[in-house]
């Protein structure tokens, strides 16, 4: 599996931030505007945080 990079980006005039999702994966997987993902935060062992994405409404 390819390792894939993102950026996060800022909201005018709020604290809320972005994180893409490639192309790639969202034709793979039927991604689309209105899908709703339920997020879990964890750390490693380094400290780094890891961000594990859930689907869990497919808003065609």
């Amino acid at each position: 599996m390819t390792k894939k990079t993102v950026k996060v980006r800022g909201r005018k005039g709020t604290a809320t931030m972005d994180i893409s999702i490639p192309a790639s994966i969202t034709r793979k997987h039927d991604v689309e505007r209105g899908d709703v993902f339920a997020i879990e935060e964890t750390e490693d062992d380094e400290g780094r945080l890891i961000l594990k994405y859930t689907r869990v409404y497919d808003g065609e």
